[in-house]
């Protein structure tokens, strides 16, 4: 059975990516068809996002640390 998978946003379902068909064998011959499968990706398209686009803004003085853990000097041992 050839498949075609298409990749589409989870909340509005507007095509992402259509790939190409992956054919099998029977690929052409009569009453063969193709089978569909879909993989949802993101979460809406750009025309169907609510959501403004703002670029991040990072203060030099307050790194952020890119694990749980803070290497800096807590707050309690400032005041001691």
């Amino acid at each position: 059975m050839c498949y075609l998978v298409i990749e589409r946003y989870a909340a509005c379902k507007c095509v992402y990516y259509r790939h190409s068909i992956d054919p099998c064998r029977l690929a052409g011959q009569r009453g063969h068809r193709i089978q569909e499968k879909t993989v949802y990706v993101g979460y809406a398209c750009t025309a169907h996002s609510h959501h403004r686009a703002e670029p991040l803004r990072v203060s030099i003085q307050s790194p952020i640390s890119d694990s749980g853990y803070d290497s800096g000097i807590s707050e309690l041992a400032k005041g001691q």
